[in-house]
Protein backbone atom coordinates (compact mmCIF):
# COMPACT_ATOMS: atom_id res chain seq x y z
CA UNK A 1 0.00 0.00 0.00
CA UNK A 2 1.60 3.52 -1.29
CA UNK A 3 1.03 6.72 0.91
CA UNK A 4 2.19 9.91 -0.05
CA UNK A 5 2.05 13.46 1.89
CA UNK A 6 1.35 16.33 -0.94
CA UNK A 7 1.27 19.76 0.05
CA UNK A 8 -2.16 21.72 -1.10
CA UNK A 9 0.07 24.01 -3.12
CA UNK A 10 1.42 21.75 -4.96
CA UNK A 11 -2.14 19.30 -5.73
CA UNK A 12 -3.40 21.80 -8.98
CA UNK A 13 -1.39 20.79 -11.73
CA UNK A 14 -3.36 22.70 -14.52
CA UNK A 15 -6.95 23.06 -15.06
CA UNK A 16 -8.95 19.99 -14.09
CA UNK A 17 -5.48 18.49 -14.04
CA UNK A 18 -4.68 17.38 -10.03
CA UNK A 19 -1.27 15.92 -8.70
CA UNK A 20 -3.60 12.80 -8.32
CA UNK A 21 -4.29 9.14 -9.91
CA UNK A 22 -7.43 7.87 -11.35
CA UNK A 23 -6.23 4.46 -9.00
CA UNK A 24 -5.28 7.56 -5.67
CA UNK A 25 -8.30 9.10 -3.01
CA UNK A 26 -7.81 10.98 -0.34
CA UNK A 27 -7.54 10.22 2.73
CA UNK A 28 -6.73 13.27 4.99
CA UNK A 29 -6.22 16.56 4.91
CA UNK A 30 -3.41 17.65 7.36
CA UNK A 31 -2.27 21.08 8.84
CA UNK A 32 -0.39 22.48 11.38
CA UNK A 33 -1.64 25.34 13.39
CA UNK A 34 0.54 28.51 13.40
CA UNK A 35 2.16 30.16 16.26
CA UNK A 36 1.03 33.17 17.76
CA UNK A 37 3.30 35.43 15.66
CA UNK A 38 1.87 33.92 12.19
CA UNK A 39 -0.85 36.07 10.64
CA UNK A 40 -3.71 35.17 7.93
CA UNK A 41 -5.71 36.82 6.32
CA UNK A 42 -8.60 35.86 3.03
CA UNK A 43 -10.14 38.45 0.84
CA UNK A 44 -12.38 37.78 -1.94
CA UNK A 45 -14.96 39.82 -4.23
CA UNK A 46 -17.63 38.77 -5.91
CA UNK A 47 -21.37 39.91 -6.78
CA UNK A 48 -23.01 38.39 -3.63
CA UNK A 49 -21.06 38.26 -0.10
CA UNK A 50 -22.39 34.94 0.51
CA UNK A 51 -22.40 31.25 -1.63
CA UNK A 52 -20.96 33.11 -5.27
CA UNK A 53 -17.81 32.48 -7.09
CA UNK A 54 -15.32 35.12 -6.55
CA UNK A 55 -14.35 37.10 -9.08
CA UNK A 56 -11.15 37.19 -7.32
CA UNK A 57 -9.82 36.17 -4.20
CA UNK A 58 -6.90 35.53 -2.19
CA UNK A 59 -5.18 34.10 1.02
CA UNK A 60 -2.04 35.15 2.75
CA UNK A 61 -0.46 34.12 5.69
CA UNK A 62 2.76 35.97 6.91
CA UNK A 63 5.32 35.63 9.86
CA UNK A 64 7.29 38.59 10.24
CA UNK A 65 10.76 39.37 12.22
CA UNK A 66 10.81 41.91 15.18
CA UNK A 67 12.24 44.68 12.55
CA UNK A 68 8.98 43.77 10.47
CA UNK A 69 10.50 42.43 7.98
CA UNK A 70 9.06 39.17 6.25
CA UNK A 71 10.97 35.80 7.57
CA UNK A 72 8.06 33.86 5.60
CA UNK A 73 4.94 34.37 3.46
CA UNK A 74 2.66 32.10 1.74
CA UNK A 75 0.49 34.13 -0.97
CA UNK A 76 -2.16 32.69 -2.96
CA UNK A 77 -4.84 33.71 -5.28
CA UNK A 78 -8.35 32.33 -7.47
CA UNK A 79 -10.14 34.03 -9.99
CA UNK A 80 -6.62 34.75 -12.09
CA UNK A 81 -5.89 31.92 -14.03
CA UNK A 82 -7.48 27.94 -14.58
CA UNK A 83 -6.41 26.99 -11.11
CA UNK A 84 -5.90 28.55 -7.54
CA UNK A 85 -2.66 29.77 -7.73
CA UNK A 86 0.46 29.78 -5.36
CA UNK A 87 2.43 32.73 -6.33
CA UNK A 88 6.04 30.85 -5.64
CA UNK A 89 7.87 33.68 -7.20
CA UNK A 90 5.96 36.76 -5.63
CA UNK A 91 6.59 35.23 -1.50
CA UNK A 92 10.26 34.14 -2.60
CA UNK A 93 11.08 37.61 -3.41
CA UNK A 94 8.97 39.71 -0.42
CA UNK A 95 11.12 37.19 2.20
CA UNK A 96 13.42 38.62 4.51
CA UNK A 97 12.10 42.05 2.72
CA UNK A 98 10.56 45.14 4.29
CA UNK A 99 8.01 46.73 2.43
CA UNK A 100 9.03 50.11 0.24
CA UNK A 101 8.12 51.78 -2.42
CA UNK A 102 10.84 50.16 -4.73
CA UNK A 103 9.78 46.51 -3.05
CA UNK A 104 6.11 47.16 -3.28
CA UNK A 105 6.45 48.20 -7.53
CA UNK A 106 8.45 45.45 -8.16
CA UNK A 107 6.44 42.70 -6.33
CA UNK A 108 3.65 43.42 -8.24
CA UNK A 109 5.24 43.28 -11.57
CA UNK A 110 6.03 39.66 -10.07
CA UNK A 111 2.74 39.24 -9.47
CA UNK A 112 1.44 40.22 -12.85
CA UNK A 113 4.03 37.58 -14.45
CA UNK A 114 2.56 34.96 -12.32
CA UNK A 115 -0.95 35.12 -13.14
CA UNK A 116 -2.96 34.91 -16.12
CA UNK A 117 -6.41 35.74 -15.81
CA UNK A 118 -9.02 35.76 -18.92
CA UNK A 119 -11.64 38.07 -19.23
CA UNK A 120 -15.15 36.67 -18.78
CA UNK A 121 -18.51 37.32 -17.12
CA UNK A 122 -16.68 37.96 -13.18
CA UNK A 123 -14.67 41.19 -15.23
CA UNK A 124 -11.99 41.30 -17.44
CA UNK A 125 -9.08 40.33 -17.29
CA UNK A 126 -7.16 43.85 -15.92
CA UNK A 127 -10.06 44.43 -13.88
CA UNK A 128 -8.36 41.23 -12.13
CA UNK A 129 -5.16 41.92 -12.50
CA UNK A 130 -6.19 45.17 -10.47
CA UNK A 131 -8.70 43.63 -8.06
CA UNK A 132 -5.76 41.23 -7.06
CA UNK A 133 -3.18 44.03 -6.30
CA UNK A 134 -6.13 45.09 -3.76
CA UNK A 135 -6.37 42.35 -2.40
CA UNK A 136 -3.28 41.73 -1.61
CA UNK A 137 -2.57 45.51 -0.27
CA UNK A 138 -6.04 44.45 2.19
CA UNK A 139 -3.80 41.42 3.61
CA UNK A 140 -0.32 44.36 4.15
CA UNK A 141 -2.63 46.67 5.56
CA UNK A 142 -4.31 44.45 8.07
CA UNK A 143 -1.13 42.83 8.81
CA UNK A 144 1.24 46.05 8.83
CA UNK A 145 -1.19 49.29 9.26
CA UNK A 146 -1.69 51.66 7.25
CA UNK A 147 2.20 52.59 6.22
CA UNK A 148 2.79 54.72 4.09
CA UNK A 149 4.02 52.48 0.87
CA UNK A 150 0.96 50.61 1.10
CA UNK A 151 -1.32 53.82 1.16
CA UNK A 152 0.65 55.83 -1.90
CA UNK A 153 -0.19 52.42 -3.90
CA UNK A 154 -3.71 52.12 -2.95
CA UNK A 155 -4.05 56.28 -4.17
CA UNK A 156 -2.33 55.85 -7.16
Amino acid sequence: ENRRTLALKNFYLDYKKLDKSSSEFIESIQFSVPDKSTHFNFEKVSKRTHLDIASVNSACQISLNNDNTISEIHLSAGGVGPIPKYLWESCTFLKNKNLSDEVLNYFFKIVNQEISPISDARGTADYKRLLLRQLILAHFIEFFGAIEPITKMLKG
